[in-house]
Parts: structure tokens; sequence; C-alpha cells
């Protein structure tokens, strides 16, 4: 809420020069009761439509604070900044922080996720030796397949995992997570970047878009996948998370490799967030594939 308290704070210098002379300053700040064409909340649409860009600024900051030389989490965050754009930019994804999606949507939403994480974290367990992937491997702490199988029988009931699928582009998904895991565990590491540090910037912002949007408790229950309570601190993890990165083991090849993985990563969750808008009813145009696509794993036409 930043930037709502230095709006307030310039609109109370503006009350302060102009008096009781403007009724519009003259009981209160006007931007606190302010209505949108919308008819939503000025104060609701500022914070919406702010937190990519506060996530954004946030990390470049903790990025400048850990090293000034391109390190791999760099590299990765700056080679996939028009596909984590593109992600942002999806129906999907603002119906979502304006509140305004489905709890059928949801449902599908989190069942997708259900199957990425669970494909995502038996391939991190199974590759947890492994030397690029080892010091980054926090079950633990940042683990989602439990918190998003409570989310979903919330939604969809006990029997949930009999009642729903997975959608074909998560299907894709998690064969390329499983293929990676066979044949080139180091690419699992941009896969988890994409996801973990992604929930750790901009779950607690979701959390409360699902909570409003959705009407739900506010005592967390369908929402624990925003939930990391063995994390104290998200900034400090995340600054260490990157600060292990940057001291992987991994020749300029593998990272190039990396952060060609990590882009396809991004496509894939995009396309999920359009096969979304595809349910929900809206037209939206095909995702284009990333500049440069993965080079398949062995056996993947198996």
């Amino acid at each position: 809420m930043s930037m709502l308290k230095a709006v307030h704070v310039a609109s109370q210098k503006v009350k302060e020069s102009v008096g009781g002379d403007c009724p519009v300053f003259e009981k209160a700040c006007p931007f606190k009761n302010c209505l949108t064409s919308s008819g939503t909340p000025l104060a609701l649409e500022l914070e919406t439509r702010s937190w990519g860009l506060w996530i954004h600024q946030s990390e470049a900051v903790a990025e400048e604070a850990i090293e000034e030389d391109i390190g791999l989490a760099k590299k990765l965050k700056d080679g996939t900044a028009e596909a984590h754009k593109a992600a942002e930019n999806v129906h999907f994804v603002r119906e979502f922080i304006k509140g305004r999606v489905s709890r059928q949507i949801y449902a599908q939403f989190i069942v997708n996720m259900y199957h990425v994480y669970r494909a995502l974290e038996e391939a991190l367990e199974a590759s947890s030796e492994h030397p690029l992937v080892e010091s980054l491997h926090f079950p633990e702490e940042l683990e989602r397949t439990a918190a998003l199988k409570q989310d979903c029988e919330h939604f969809l009931g006990p029997n949930w995992e009999n009642e729903s699928l997975p959608s074909k582009v998560t299907r894709e998904y998690v064969k390329r997570l499983k293929e990676v895991a066979k044949e080139s565990p180091e690419l699992l590491v941009p896969h988890a970047y994409t996801r973990y540090l992604g929930d750790l910037s901009g779950g607690q912002v979701l959390r409360r878009c699902a909570i409003r949007g959705l009407k739900l408790p506010d005592d967390g229950v369908g929402v624990r996948f925003y939930d990391f309570r063995r994390i104290k601190d998200a900034k400090v993890f995340k600054n260490m998370y990157r600060a292990r990165m940057d001291n992987l083991p991994a020749e300029s090849a593998t990272a190039d490799r990396m952060v060609v993985e990590a882009n396809y990563a991004f496509n894939l969750n995009t396309r999920i967030f359009q096969e979304l808008d595809s349910l929900a009813g809206f037209d939206s145009q095909p995702v284009p594939p990333p500049p440069t696509q993965p080079a398949p794993a062995a056996g993947a036409g198996e």
C-alpha cells in the first residue's frame, strides 16, 4: 500500500495549500471514496494495477544489493522479461486481480497447479543430489502440493481427484518436467525459479484477490496455495535463493539453456491461463512459442 500512502500524503499537502477554499478537500482525502468509471474504488484499482510493478521493482532492488555482476538469477530474470509481461497481460490474470474469476474457473486453475507442482516436486526430490539442484531444494519451505490438495478439496470436495482432470497444456507441462528430470535435471532450476519466486513475490496480493473475489473467509481456507508458513521473511528467503543460484557451478552454455527453458515455462503458464479464458468464454489470441524452443529430451517421443 506504499503507493496509496504516497497519494494520501500528497493530497494532504494540497489540502493544506488550498485550505478551506476547495470543497473537494474540505472534509477528507478524496481518494478514499473516489470511484473509477467501472465503479471500482480508486484505492482498490490502484492496488490491483500496481502489484506487478511493485514486484518487479522490489526484485530489481534486491538483485542489485546481492551482486552487481550478472549472475544466473539476473540472467533468468532479464531473459524472461517479455515472457513474464505476456503472462501478466492474459485476460484471466487481469480478471483474477480484479476479483472477477468464478469459483469454477478458479477450481480448474488450482487443479492444474496441483498437477504441475506435484510433477515439479517429485522431480526435484528425485534430483535432489544433483550438483545444480541440491542447493536449491527446499521441500519444507517451498513445496505446494499438499497445500493445493487442500484447496482442491475445499472447492471440489473430497472426491475431486476422480472428478477433475488437468488441462491439455497442463499435461504438456507435466510431461516436460518428467523429461527434464530424466535427461537434464539441471533444467529443473529454471522451472523452480519461475514458479516459486513468482509465488513468493506476488502470492500475498493474489491471496487477497482470491479471498475478495471468491468471498472466502480470511482464515486461509481455500487459499493455502499462497501460504508459506515456514518462510518468516519472503524477501530474505528470495535474496538467499538468488544468491545460491548465482553460486551454482553452471557453465555459460548451461545458463543459456536454462534461460531458454525458463521462457518455455512461462509460455506453458501463459497458455494455461488462456485455456482458462476459453473455459470462461473469452476469446484470446494464441500465445506464440518462445523465440527459441528447448531441445526435446531424449525419449520425448515415447
